[in-house]
């Protein structure tokens, strides 16, 4: 077998190169081919996978077709950053997961990047590892949880005009209690015990509010411990959780 490279790059910037070599087993499911590598990161754990999504019905010539180029060797490119996407083969159109012993990468590689909209809006996994500006009114939903997924809001002004929220969700759309933790507002421990809904309140919260989450867990029932939250606050009653 010659010596062949996989890069891959997903559409948050996260990277990682594999030798064909180690490709041991390439699965495929309606729009999805999953490659696993027996290989090891930098701390010696097994990298497991990598999920692709591709054309549906055309999983099975993509499976073919990245068997053989594993044997011929080269470097195959799998950018899913670039306008217009960059792959090996047409029908395979997006990167879906970069798994590193069964937690996904998250911010390898990744730029510094800030989410400022003035809308409500749902955040996406692509967008891990980035810095959420909160606005007066904003009503931001985390998306479905996945382990590893990390963001970080903050208050990019004063709320005076109307409550802003961060809401957990089971799919990106429906709210489910799944945040536990604790914010330090004003100065004192706010506990955050299995709740839906983060309130930044009208005319109390200021631009001092830092609040981060850390999927922790996969669950989406109520009451599962999937979000992590910590965070400060500059005056008290400034987050209310519920």
């Amino acid at each position: 077998m010659n010596d062949s490279l996989f890069i891959f790059k997903n559409a948050a910037n996260d990277s990682i190169a594999l030798f064909g070599k180690d490709l041991s087993a390439i699965d495929a499911s309606s729009g999805a081919v999953t490659l696993y590598f027996n290989s090891q990161d930098s701390s010696g754990a097994d990298v497991n996978s990598v999920a692709l999504g591709v054309t549906t019905g055309e999983e099975n010539e993509v499976v073919e077709f990245l068997g053989q180029r594993a044997k011929t060797g080269g470097t195959l490119h799998f950018d899913d950053v670039v306008t217009g996407k960059n792959f090996p083969h047409g029908d395979i159109t997006g990167i879906t997961s970069i798994t590193l012993n069964g937690v996904p990468s998250v911010g390898v590689n990744s730029q510094f990047r800030v989410l400022d909209k003035d809308s409500d809006y749902t955040l996406t996994s692509a967008e891990s590892g980035a810095m959420v500006a909160i606005r007066s009114g904003n009503d931001i939903k985390l998306p479905t949880p996945e382990v590893g997924l990390l963001y970080t809001f903050f208050a990019a002004e004063d709320i005076t005009t109307t409550n802003a929220t961060i809401v957990s969700t089971s799919d990106g759309s429906t709210g489910v209690a799944l945040m536990f933790g604790s914010i330090t507002d004003g100065g004192a421990a706010d506990p955050i015990d299995n709740d839906s809904t983060l309130t930044l309140n009208q005319g109390t919260a200021t631009d001092s509010v830092i609040i981060r989450a850390y999927c922790v867990g996969s669950g989406t029932t109520a009451n599962d411990q999937t979000w992590l939250i910590e965070g400060q606050t500059g005056a008290t009653g400034s987050v209310t959780p519920s």
